[in-house]
């Protein structure tokens, strides 16, 4: 456990190709930013580490007595702990939203950290017993951190939240108790308390191992293989992730945080420990369509000292998937999008770390990247840009009646089940390698086109010609010819 990515934040980061060597959220290594929280570093310990198992100190790469004792257990093994940082406290004030002032109080902390206690007031049982029923981890236990990431129910990933503790079978086959009733551990457990399992916004994993629907349910799991069949469910799964037909919506049962503003504070009474703060505006968003999106498995994640690039809408990336229609191995994934801004250096092209406690204790964007500017040396002038970053959504696989038909992506092509999520041809790679006239000429003397559906059924299915003759990519993994077939 002391040396997992749950315990250090940080780790090896074997599927993220900007990056060589460590990376995660604080400790050795890079140090990654992202659209909800910026980054730990320029903040109080305490600001970020109620979502961790450490039990308050920093953790460090040198095994120690110190840092075995930081391992909170109880944090994944008992369900019903519950803990608050231990004294001594300080006291912090904070602007009120009436104009006036208040105060709360914050763990004092040193070079190492702070330290957390039981909250022996909200747990149903004694300490004692809590460590006397001890128990593999449950859903339960393991949404308590990811159920609440980013500081709401469900507002980070948008396909986790609080109801997936028992969730209903349309909203999760697998965890829901009425289908699989699967725990997380069952999927993502990589023995010796490592994890396996990464969505493209995370940098560091335990297991450079992906974890795949095929693991369980096979590469053709349909049983209707037919590489000359354009219907064929199990050809469309060698190149369409299971979670883009399967998971039609995210956010189904709390909604999910589609933007963040930065600019423009709310006062949160739940924030800092329920004693109240300012966190930025936020954009929430329910049944959620997903935008879809090439995944190899390998992403590009910003980390601090990085310059990150825009994308086509000006949107500085910070989490962006690798894979194209040429890629092998590369599928189409559902993927939620996540919007905020942050301080660019305008000298150096970086981001600047704002504090995220100072923004809590302000209600002030200018002063937390002022703090920021004086922790990493990023001084002078900085713009104030948007950010952008993909997350793919893995969870919420609904009952198998429910599948998108095909439609939901062929739309324009014959086929029921409308309208079209997506543009095939102008987003994913699948227009033609020229104009048609030119296409057909290879085999053909002029003639007028019968559409997509009754084309790739002559050409693909009774010829058996690989789709590079008429498009720049190929598929030969299924065995298809290659060249003019006249």
């Amino acid at each position: 456990m002391f040396g997992s990515v749950h315990y250090q934040q940080t780790g090896p980061t074997p599927n993220v190709t900007n990056v060589d060597g460590l990376a995660g959220e604080r400790g050795h290594g890079a140090i990654g930013f992202n659209s909800y929280c910026g980054t730990h570093v320029t903040s109080s310990r305490a600001t970020c580490a109620a979502c961790h198992v450490g039990n308050g100190r920093y953790p460090s790469p040198d095994l120690s007595d110190q840092q075995l004792n930081n391992i909170d257990c109880l944090m994944c093994h008992q369900q019903v702990y519950r803990r608050r940082a231990a004294p001594p406290y300080q006291p912090v004030e904070i602007p009120a939203p009436d104009g006036g002032t208040f105060t709360i109080q914050v763990p004092v902390e040193d070079e190492t950290g702070f330290s957390y206690m039981p909250d022996t007031t909200n747990m149903p049982v004694s300490v004692l017993e809590a460590a006397r029923t001890v128990h593999r981890t449950t859903r339960t236990a393991c949404l308590r951190c990811h159920a609440f990431a980013s500081g709401a129910d469900g507002a980070k990933r948008g396909d986790l939240s609080s109801v997936n503790a028992s969730p209903p079978l349309e909203s999760d086959v697998h965890m829901s108790p009425q289908g699989a009733n699967l725990t997380c551990s069952q999927c993502h457990s990589a023995g010796h308390h490592r994890v396996m399992g990464r969505g493209l916004d995370l940098r560091p994993n335990d297991s450079p191992d992906r974890l795949v629907c095929s693991r369980c349910h096979g590469e053709r799991p349909h049983g209707d293989f037919d590489a000359r069949k354009a219907e064929s469910r199990d050809v469309h799964a060698m190149r369409v992730a299971c979670q883009a037909c399967h998971i039609s919506a995210f956010a189904k049962d709390k909604p999910t945080e589609v933007g963040r503003d930065w600019l423009a504070p709310e006062f949160n009474p739940g924030a800092c420990s329920g004693q109240g703060g300012w966190a930025p505006g936020l954009t929430l968003a329910s049944n959620v369509v997903p935008s879809y999106g090439w995944f190899d498995g390998t992403s590009q994640v910003y980390v601090l000292g990085q310059t990150p690039t825009p994308n086509r809408a000006g949107e500085y990336a910070l989490a962006t998937p690798n894979g194209s229609v040429s890629t092998a191995g590369a599928k189409i994934y559902p993927m939620k999008e996540h919007r905020s801004v942050a301080a660019l250096h305008d000298a150096t092209g970086q981001l600047i770390p704002h504090s995220t406690f100072t923004y809590f204790t302000t209600a002030s964007f200018e002063e937390s990247v002022a703090q920021g500017q004086a922790q990493s040396g990023l001084e002078g002038p900085y713009t104030v840009v948007p950010t952008h970053e993909f997350q793919t959504i893995n969870h919420g696989v609904e009952p198998k009646d429910n599948a998108l038909r095909c439609g939901a992506c062929h739309g324009d092509a014959g086929f029921g089940g409308g309208p079209a999520r997506m543009n095939l041809r102008m987003d994913f790679g699948y227009e033609l390698k020229g104009p048609p006239s030119q296409v057909c000429s290879q085999c053909h003397r002029d003639r007028s086109s019968k559409g997509f559906k009754e084309t790739h059924a002559k050409h693909v299915g009774d010829k058996r010609i690989d789709c590079s003759t008429c498009h720049n990519f190929s598929r030969p993994e299924r065995g298809l010819i290659v060249g003019i077939v006249r």
